[in-house]
């Protein structure tokens, strides 16, 4: 399709906030295989255990997961320095949008 209305900076916009958005659901899966992993230093074993273990093991398959959208949005990147002023662009945005809530 030929785009008659969107521009080239909202496709660059929309892949840094959907870029940002994997960084920050993939900060939230490690942060939870971290708690996970230092749980399981001292859980004896038994249904806890257990648990926490399958757990982990989700958090660490969600990873991999937000690491293959995260390489197939950086591969629709075709203008690095259009992708860094996007980046500044959206960030400008997220912290305005944050000082007024």
């Amino acid at each position: 399709m030929n785009y008659a209305q969107l521009t080239n900076t909202y496709k660059d916009d929309t892949i840094a906030e959907a870029m940002y958005g994997r960084e920050v659901e993939y900060f939230h899966y490690e942060f939870d295989a971290k708690n996970f992993e230092f749980l399981l230093l001292t859980e004896p074993a038994g249904p806890n255990r257990d648990n926490l273990i399958e757990r982990l093991e989700g958090s660490r398959m969600q990873m991999a997961n937000v690491e293959g959208i995260y390489e197939a949005l950086k591969a629709q990147i075709t203008d690095e320095a259009a992708h860094q002023a996007a980046i500044v662009r959206t960030t400008k945005k997220r912290e305005e949008d944050n000082a007024n809530t």
